[in-house]
């Protein structure tokens, strides 16, 4: 009798401790950190709807597409980071946040995404918990130029913590595209960047972050965002983060 409880035991500790490290596996492979902005398309079939959770400021911010949107590529038309999506037919995007979010949770396994279900959980929760005095939401039309559009989401989905270390950020264009670096430059000062000079350099193959100093958020930001090598450099520059576009950056999706 002592055996088989043993075993019992023995077989539930198993069980649970592979319960726990799926779960930190599943933590680990998240992409929302549960404290920066965090911004997410939701579209179905006929519509389209932004939503971007900031729990530094306990605020979400919605924007809902409005026209021709079929064919619109949203990174570069609203010039802002989009760090997951959500595609489903079966949602229903004009309702209130937190419906839209438990309808995606019990949905989960029949969305198309690249969030995980922690994120998804986790985005659950803060807008459970965000009062509707802090959400704001706006509609924005396909065909709205971009300066306008600029000034829209400049103020709906700027990231807090990069306006706060006020990090100057230069951008080289080393590319052959013409435009490239004013294209990620807009996407940046939406952010909340504070860029101060886009210029064009020689061709390079490879692109690249350089700072100096210390590591900041910032930093790691736009590390994370555009998938490039960070590297120190010694020698003084005008900025204290320098993105140099090389040739493998030329086709963005991103912006």
């Amino acid at each position: 009798t002592k055996i088989a409880v043993f075993f019992v035991i023995f077989v539930c500790l198993i069980i649970l401790g592979s319960v726990i490290l799926k779960a930190v596996h599943l933590v680990s492979q998240g992409n929302f950190d549960g404290s920066n902005r965090f911004t997410i398309s939701i579209s179905s079939n006929k519509n389209f709807k932004i939503l971007s959770f900031s729990p530094n400021t306990r605020s979400i911010s919605v924007l809902k597409l409005d026209g021709k949107i079929k064919n619109l590529n949203v990174n570069k038309f609203l010039g802002i980071p989009i760090d997951g999506f959500v595609k489903a037919g079966f949602l229903e995007t004009d309702r209130d946040v937190a419906s839209l979010m438990s309808n995606i949770v019990f949905g989960y396994r029949r969305i198309e995404t690249n969030l995980t279900i922690v994120d998804v959980l986790r985005l659950f929760l803060v807008s459970k918990t965000t009062s509707l005095n802090d959400i704001s939401t706006v509609v924005v039309s396909s065909t709205l130029e971009s300066a306008r559009i600029d000034e829209i989401v400049a103020k709906l989905f700027n990231d807090s913590e990069i306006e706060k270390e006020d990090q100057t950020i230069e951008i080289v264009n080393a590319t052959s595209v013409i435009g490239l670096g004013a294209r990620l430059g807009r996407l940046i000062t939406n952010m909340g960047g504070k860029v101060v000079q886009v210029s064009t350099g020689n061709l390079q193959r490879n692109s690249l972050i350089l700072y100096n100093g210390r590591e900041t958020y910032t930093l790691r930001r736009l590390s994370k965002l555009l998938g490039f090598k960070i590297t120190q450099e010694n020698k003084q520059s005008i900025a204290n983060i320098k993105i140099v576009l090389g040739e493998d950056s030329k086709n963005p999706s991103l912006f």
